[in-house]
Parts: C-alpha cells; structure tokens; sequence
C-alpha cells in the first residue's frame, strides 16, 4: 500500500506544484487593484485539485481496506491460534484433572490400607505386649520360686562340672576330661569366695592330685607292639625241626686218648673181642634230657601259626576294649603254645616269650579314684545353704 502512495506522490507531484503560484499572481492581482475581497479559483482549477484528491482519498481508502483486511486476518488468525492454544490447555488440564483424581484415588487406597496396616500393627504391638508382659510375670514367678542368684548360678554351674567329671572318669574311664573338670569346679568355687565351701575345694585339689599320679598304659604303643609281634610269628621255628644226632661220646674209661690196639691174641678168644669191638661200633646210646616232640604235618603247621597269629589280634582287641580277663587269657595261650609247640632255644622263640611274658605283666585296666566325694560334699553343703534363713542385709535377686 505504501508502494502505491509513493509512486501516485510522484505522479501528481507536477500538477500539483503549478496551481499555488496562479492563485499567488491573482492574490498579487488583487492587491494590486486596490485590495478588494479575494475571488474563488476558477473551475479548471478547481478540476485539478479535485482529482488528486480523490485519488489520494481513493488510495487511502484501499489502502485503508487492505490493511484493514489484513489486520481482519490477523486478528482472525490470531483469535484461531488462541483457540487451539486454549484447547490444547484445556486438554492438558482435562488429562492433569483426570491423573490429579486418579493419584487421588490411589492416595486414598494407600492411605486407607496404611491405616489398615496401622491398625493391625496397634492390634499385634498389644498383643506383643500382653504377651511381653505375661512372660515377665512367668519369669517373676519362675524367679521367686527358684531364688537363683549370681552365686546359685555358680554353684549349679560348679556341681554340673563335678557331676561330668564323674561320668568322664566312671562311664568312659577319660582321666584328663575330669580333670580338667574338676579344675574349672575347683575356679568356679575360688571365684565364689564363700568359706562354707572351702572343704569341698579340699576334696576337689586331693581329687585332682590323684588323677595327676594315675598312670594309664599306652594303649596305642601296646597295641602296635601287638602288632609287632603278629608279625614275627611266621619266622618262628617249629619244635623238633633243628633236631640234629649227637656225636658219639667218650667210653666212661677214656681219657680222650686213643686206646691201644691190643696185643693180638691168638685163637678164638681173638676173634670174640673183635666181635665184641665192632658191635660197640655199630650201636651209640645217647641221652637226653627232655622228649623229642615228633614233626607236625605241613598242614597242621600252617593252622598252628594262623591260630597264634589269632591269638595275638585277640589280645589287641582285648586291649583296645580294655578286657584284662581276655587280655591275659589270649597272651598266656600264646605263651604256653609257645612253649608247647616252637623251639624254645630259637633266639626268635626265646624273644617272643620275653615279649609275651613283659605284656602279661601289664594292667591294661588300673584301678581308678574316686571323685565322688566332692561332688557329695558339694550337694550337702548347697542344701544347707538354702536352709539357712536369709541375711536382713541381703540383696534381692534380680
């Protein structure tokens, strides 16, 4: 629109510069003449005054409808974009209501669920309570039917350990497991410091000193000595196998020297000697002091040797079951099989019977303490504790 102004301006400028200056002649005119009243323009003049007019009122007024339309249009276009603007917010508050009611909703659900959840949990906490309450008046009762203090704790405590000690040593013959009983006893009583006691902790140190003088045997040494000696049963000779004949002894009128022949003798009388001399030769009588025993046979031999070796795990299972009847049944068959059976002068022989001989004279099973009298002590002494009438100065139990 400003384009088209312009280009009309420059149009209309000419004509528009000649008409001021015949209006000035004619004002000069009139001046001129006297100074009479000045006359209205003529009517060609009027014409070219009027057409721009009305082009430049023209030109306004299209240009006044363009950018009326335009400013119609924009206004349109901006109240449009308003109203999608709006719509858009609308739709966003619309979905911010519906999720503000569905969280809600969901606050509402939680919050009465949780106030469920509150409510049993009052419910249980009562119920914890009540019961909390129930067992501390069990423990109450339980307490002031028992009385147990600090010192009745120690004392059970302390007759418990010798009560072990007792089974330890009588049931399962363990000597070191009741002593080291007996002496956490003895602590127990220390730590007491109560003077009734002190003749239970007498017994319990004469107690203590006994078990440290028993001497137990070596069971595992003496079962692999056992062992041991299964093992050499198969190099033992059998009686009679190294039985040799003698050399012929000496006449009882010999000095060792070789007799004379004698003189030779003429006739028959000659001739008997010779016989005589040569039968002496031929025939030897030896004695000996004790009886050959005849030779078993292979197959007796072989069941002799198997049976001692039996014999000898016998005596191990004994010592391990600590059985001194079947110990020394097992060991004196061995022996007297030994004896019977094997030769005696056999170095191996002779060594196998010292063995047997050192074993038969070991208790498997010595005698042990008695520990009882502690624990006896202890038990009389814890009944006429509680029969004694409370001190006024003593302490409650907790």
């Amino acid at each position: 629109m400003s384009e088209a102004q312009h280009e009309d301006d420059r149009k209309s400028s000419p004509a528009a510069a000649k008409p001021p200056a015949r209006p000035a002649s004619k004002r000069r005119r009139g001046r001129g003449a006297g100074g009479g009243r000045q006359q209205s323009p003529s009517g060609p003049a009027t014409a070219s005054y009027a057409l721009p007019l009305a082009l430049v009122a023209l030109l306004l007024a299209v240009g006044a409808l363009v950018g009326g339309y335009f400013i119609w249009h924009e206004v349109t276009r901006q109240a449009g974009w308003q109203r999608e603007v709006l719509a858009q917010i609308d739709g966003r508050n619309q979905a911010m209501d519906e999720r503000i009611r569905t969280l809600g909703s969901r606050l509402d659900a939680d919050l009465a669920a949780a106030a469920r959840a509150r409510s049993a949990l009052e419910q249980r906490l009562q119920g914890l309570g009540s019961s909390q309450q129930a067992l501390e008046n069990a423990i109450g009762l339980l307490r002031a039917q028992l009385g147990r203090s600090h010192d009745d704790w120690t004392l059970a405590e302390t007759r418990y350990l010798l009560h072990v000690a007792n089974q330890r040593l009588l049931l399962l013959r363990d000597p070191a497991t009741a002593l080291a009983a007996l002496e956490d006893a003895d602590q127990r009583l220390a730590g007491l410091g109560d003077p009734a006691y002190v003749p239970v902790r007498e017994e319990i140190a004469r107690e203590i000193a006994a078990l440290r003088q028993l001497q137990l045997p070596d069971y595992e040494g003496l079962a692999l000595r056992l062992a041991s000696l299964t093992g050499q049963v198969e190099a033992l000779p059998l009686a009679g196998s190294q039985y040799r004949p003698g050399e012929r002894t000496a006449q009882p009128g010999a000095e060792g020297a070789a007799q004379p022949a004698p003189a030779p003798v003429a006739g028959w009388r000659q001739a008997l000697d010779e016989v005589g001399r040569a039968l002496e030769r031929l025939v030897v009588v030896r004695r000996e002091d004790r009886p050959v025993a005849p030779m078993l046979p292979p197959e007796a031999q072989y069941f002799l040797y198997e049976n001692l070796r039996l014999q000898l795990e016998a005596a191990r299972l004994a010592l391990l079951r600590q059985s001194p009847a079947a110990w020394r049944s097992s060991l004196q068959t061995v022996r007297d099989w030994l004896q019977a059976h094997f030769d005696t002068e056999s170095p191996a022989t002779r060594s196998l019977l010292t063995a047997v001989d050192e074993l038969l004279a070991i208790d498997i099973r010595p005698e042990l303490p008695d520990i009882s009298a502690s624990l006896r002590l202890l038990r009389e002494q814890m009944v006429l504790s509680e029969a004694e009438p409370p001190a006024a100065d003593a302490e409650p139990a907790p």
